[in-house]
């Protein structure tokens, strides 16, 4: 696999810390999932866990405790962060679920998938002639389940919300419908790559962020959640 290294950058010079009788738990989920079809194909997408593997260091830097829900991906995690290793949408979903006791904030940077195949097999699919036709059914929606939680209460939750191009009306509306506290908009040119182009929404209004490191997106989150976890304890 190859091992994680945290970007050196704006993001590393400027911290800004948690109140030193705060030192909030933080669950974070990064990378893809992968949707078995059969033993050997499956549906998958380009997320590399970068991004979460970034805040997750960031959590650390600034004070917290973060776990990490890791989906398949060749990237190794961040030495010394309490790693949980999930392969599909319903293991994220129970991880998730599982540790929102444990949690005092939750930022979801994976890219869960929205569908699953409705009947996976069991042994290998064999090809036959003329077209395939695969049925999916929904996943479920993490964020709308951790919304109807009674751990909610209290929590820091922070979603993602990526697209093709920069979509701040569609971040609004998950932030709204999710009941989030924060949502980061970005877009797919985030894949595989150190930078992305990304604002921070919350109920008060957007910080554009513009083309940034994700080491750098990853302090600004933090902070972010930071006076919030402050603003909470006066």
């Amino acid at each position: 696999m190859k091992p994680f290294v945290p970007e050196q950058g704006l993001g590393r010079i400027r911290r800004i810390s948690m109140q030193e009788n705060l030192r909030p738990r933080i669950l974070i989920t990064a990378g893809p999932t992968a949707e078995d079809i059969d033993p050997v194909r499956f549906i998958c997408n380009r997320s590399t866990g970068r991004m979460g593997m970034e805040v997750a260091v960031a959590v650390r830097e600034a004070g917290g405790t973060p776990r990490l829900i890791l989906g398949p991906t060749n990237l190794t995690p961040p030495d010394g962060i309490d790693t949980v290793r999930v392969r599909s949408a319903a293991d994220m979903h129970r991880e998730v679920i599982a540790g929102l006791a444990w949690a005092d904030g939750l930022v979801m940077t994976a890219a869960v998938a929205d569908y699953t195949p409705a009947e996976p097999l069991t042994t290998k699919l064999k090809k036959q002639d003329g077209d395939l036709v695969l049925r999916l059914k929904r996943t479920v929606d993490i964020l709308a389940d951790v919304k109807s939680r009674p751990e909610r209460t209290g929590m820091v939750v922070v979603g993602f919300s990526l697209d093709v191009d920069m979509n701040l009306d569609e971040g609004r509306r998950k932030l709204h419908d999710k009941n989030l506290d924060l949502i980061v908009v970005n877009t797919v040119s985030s894949f595989g790559s150190g930078r992305e182009t990304a604002a921070i929404l919350s109920r008060n209004g957007v910080t554009e962020l513009g083309e940034i490191d994700k080491s750098a997106l990853a302090t600004q989150l933090v902070a972010t959640m930071a006076s919030l976890f402050n603003c909470n304890q006066e």
